[in-house]
C-alpha cells in the first residue's frame, strides 16, 4: 500500500478502532451508490487488495437493473474489475447501530490506471486538460431535496412532529418550518461534523417540504463531487432513520418546485488568481462555451424521464440557454461578488444528476469557451425581464440525441465513457415511454 493509504487507514483506525462492518460505496452513472458491506477486520485487506465488482453496475438504471445492451462488448460476459478505496474517502458512519466505517471505491484497468468508465475518472479527463492551459477550476455544489412522509404516494410534506398546522405554500427562506424539522437536521449538521463534510448552509426552499444545503467552495472538484454524494447518502440515511423519506428526485410533487442541482465556478490561474475577476472578458467567454455546449450536454443534467418534468416555461427552473448578472431567471447567473470570488452558476441540473458528469460538463463548456473565445450574446439584466435565449432540447430523447452527436463531449469526455452511457439511456428513455400512465387512462380510457 502506498504511504498516504496506509497514513489514512492507521489514523481512521486510532480514532475509530475495530469497526464492525465495512459499507462499501460505489457510484454508478446515476450517482446513486451501489456496493457490498463487508465485516470490519476485512478494512485493512480492502485498502491492501481491493475488492472485485462488475463493471456492470456502473451503467445500471435507477432500478438497480442492467440495460441489456450495456453487456454488448467491451462488457460481454459482464466482467469483473479490481476497485480499490478512494484516497481521503474513509469515513465512520454515524447513524449506524453499530461502529461502522464507509469508503468508496473505484475501479481500474488491468494496469493499475483510472478506468475510463469510471464517473470520477470522466471529470479527470477534463480537468487535465483546463489544467494543462493553467487554469485550475474551484466549484461549489448546492442540492435541494424534500423531506416528505414515507407512508404517502403521491408524495407529500411531512406534517409537523408537534402536532401543530402545516405551513401553507412555499414559505422561502422562512425561519419557521426549519424549526419543525430541528431533530433531523441537528443530525444532519452533526453527522456532516464527523465525516468532515464542509456543509455552509441550510435554508427553506420554493416547495413545501423542500430544502436546500449547501456544501464550501473546493479546489478539488473530484473530491467535491465524493463530499457531495456523501452528504445525499447521510441526507437520505438520517431520513429513515427518524421515519421520514428524503428524496432528491427532480420533480416530486407536480404542483411544487422541482428540486435541482446548482454548481458555482470560478477559475484560478497558476498563481492562484481568479481568472474570472481579472479579466472580464474571459469569463463572458466561459460562459459563452458553457451556453453554447448546454443543448449538447442536457442529458447528463436530466438522467431520467421524470428530470425533465422540471423544465417548464415561467418557473425558476430555466428551459432556455440564458445569462445574466445576478438574475434568477437565467441557466447561467453571474452571482453578486467581488473580484476575489467573480463566479459563474450553472442552474440547469437537477438534484439527481450524477455531480461528476455535471462537474464535467459545465468544466468542458468553460474550456471550450476560453479555448475559441465564445460569445455569450447579449446578457439579461438585473431587475429587467430575461433575454430571450436559444431553445433546448427539454424531451428526452432529443437530448440524447443532442449528445450523441456531440464532437465537443466526445472530444472532452471520451467515446467509450459516452457510448456507455448512451447504451444505458436509450434503453431506460425506451422504457420510460413505453410506460402506461394514470393520464393514459384518465384522458383516454373512456374518451378515446
Amino acid at each position: 500500500m502506498e504511504k498516504q493509504v496506509v497514513s489514512e487507514l492507521e489514523s481512521y483506525l486510532s480514532e475509530n478502532p475495530e469497526p464492525q462492518s465495512v459499507d462499501v460505496l460505489v457510484a454508478d452513472n446515476n450517482g446513486i451508490l451501489r456496493g457490498k458491506q463487508f465485516p470490519g477486520d476485512q478494512l485493512a485487506k480492502l485498502y491492501k487488495k481491493g475488492a472485485n465488482f462488475p463493471l456492470s453496475i456502473l451503467y445500471g438504471d435507477a432500478t438497480g437493473g442492467t440495460p441489456g445492451r450495456v453487456l454488448d462488448p467491451p462488457l460481454a460476459g459482464d466482467p469483473d474489475r479490481l476497485f480499490m478505496p478512494v484516497k481521503g474517502s474513509l469515513r465512520p458512519v454515524p447513524w449506524a447501530n453499530t461502529p461502522t466505517a464507509q469508503v468508496f471505491m473505484r475501479p481500474c484497468e488491468k494496469d493499475g490506471s483510472d478506468h475510463p468508465l469510471d464517473p470520477g475518472t470522466v471529470l479527470q479527463r477534463v480537468l487535465k486538460r483546463l489544467n494543462a492551459d493553467g487554469f485550475f477550476p474551484v466549484i461549489a455544489l448546492e442540492g435541494e431535496f424534500y423531506l416528505l412522509d414515507p407512508a404517502k404516494v403521491p408524495p407529500e410534506a411531512l406534517a409537523p412532529a408537534n402536532g401543530w398546522p402545516q405551513f401553507e405554500g412555499p414559505q422561502v427562506y422562512a425561519l419557521e418550518p426549519l424549526q419543525d424539522v430541528k431533530g433531523f437536521l441537528d443530525v444532519v449538521k452533526s453527522v456532516s461534523a464527523d465525516q468532515s463534510i464542509s456543509l455552509t448552509s441550510v435554508l427553506c426552499e420554493y416547495g413545501e417540504g423542500q430544502f436546500e444545503l449547501n456544501l464550501n467552495h473546493s479546489d478539488d472538484a473530484v473530491g467535491a463531487c465524493f463530499e457531495f454524494l456523501m452528504l445525499k447518502h447521510a441526507i437520505k440515511n438520517i431520513a429513515v432513520a427518524n421515519g421520514q423519506l428524503a428524496s432528491f428526485m427532480a420533480k416530486p410533487v407536480k404542483a411544487n418546485a422541482g428540486s435541482g442541482c446548482h454548481i458555482h465556478v470560478s477559475i484560478l490561474d497558476k498563481d492562484g488568481n481568479n481568472v474570472f475577476g481579472a479579466d472580464e472578458k474571459k469569463l463572458q467567454h466561459a460562459v459563452g462555451g458553457v451556453l453554447e455546449t448546454m443543448g449538447q450536454s442536457l442529458a447528463l443534467f436530466a438522467p431520467f424521464g421524470n428530470s425533465f418534468r422540471r423544465y417548464l416555461k415561467g418557473g425558476w427552473s430555466p428551459s432556455t440557454g440564458n445569462w445574466g448578472e445576478n438574475h434568477r431567471g437565467v441557466s447561467v447567473r453571474l452571482p453578486l461578488s467581488g473580484e476575489a470570488d467573480r463566479r459563474l452558476e450553472h442552474r440547469l441540473a437537477g438534484a439527481d444528476a450524477n455531480p461528476f458528469f455535471l462537474t464535467a460538463a459545465v468544466l468542458a463548456g468553460i474550456h471550450h469557451g476560453l479555448k475559441n473565445r465564445v460569445d455569450p450574446g447579449p446578457a439579461s439584466v438585473e431587475g429587467k425581464e430575461v433575454e430571450d435565449g436559444h431553445d433546448l432540447p427539454i424531451r428526452w430523447r432529443e437530448a440524447l440525441h443532442e449528445l450523441d452527436g456531440s464532437k465537443v463531449f466526445r472530444e472532452y469526455l471520451g467515446d467509450e465513457f459516452l457510448d456507455m452511457y448512451l447504451r444505458a439511456k436509450y434503453t431506460e428513455e425506451e422504457n420510460f415511454h413505453a410506460e402506461i400512465s394514470d393520464r393514459d387512462y384518465g384522458w383516454c380510457l373512456r374518451t378515446v
